[in-house]
């Protein structure tokens, strides 16, 4: 499967998350409005990742938790998640992400208490749909994916990744209340599961 555009999109990302004043522009300065909380990670801007990586989303809290331990805090700009706190098992802030768009690309700049760079992430939109994205670590290991979809749900994935084999296609299978059940991909004709919830 070609996946040449992946690579053009990965090759951005490599560019950008090494360039400085790129990455100065993500920075705390704008106004929040709601807010809210879950106990772990729930919301990405590249579709179905936190699925890919195994983890089911977390949901979202009916308030403030007492303990902030493993808890991520999401403050809300006109209806848009601008920025994420995330707390540690000791409750104690840990790490950093912030939500800039440029030229009708999404961007997110995560970074620890230290104020060094975990991740970039890009999502490249149309008509309010991912069809593109792509993730690049501080260690500069890579996860891009092309998006197909089926009305609101993605259909498949095709994914290109340091650690993986080029052009893999992940399927998704959905539960009737539109939740993520299952990603699968085909190897040797089996169906291989990265993610199942029940």
């Amino acid at each position: 499967m070609n996946c040449s555009d992946l690579l053009v999109l990965k090759d951005e990302a490599l560019t950008k998350i090494s360039d400085e004043t790129f990455c100065a522009k993500f920075v705390d300065d704008a106004a929040y409005g709601e807010i809210f909380f879950s106990k772990g990670p729930c919301y990405t801007i590249i579709p179905l990742e936190l699925e890919m990586a195994g983890v089911t989303p977390s949901r979202i809290l009916d308030k403030e938790p007492a303990s902030k331990k493993n808890v991520s805090k999401y403050f809300l700009c006109d209806g848009q998640v601008v920025k994420i706190e995330s707390y540690n098992s000791q409750g104690l802030l840990d790490e950093f992400e912030f939500f800039r768009s440029f030229e009708g690309v999404l961007f997110s700049l995560r970074k620890n208490k230290h104020n060094e760079i975990l991740w970039l992430k890009i999502a490249e939109l149309k008509e309010g749909k991912v069809l593109r994205a792509c993730r690049v670590d501080g260690d500069m290991e890579y996860w891009a994916y092309r998006y197909n979809w089926e009305g609101d749900r993605v259909k498949e994935v095709v994914s290109l990744a340091s650690n993986g084999v080029a052009g893999t296609v992940i399927k998704t299978r959905y539960d009737v209340d539109s939740t993520v059940s299952r990603l699968f991909f085909l190897s040797d004709g089996k169906e291989v599961d990265i993610y199942s919830h029940i």
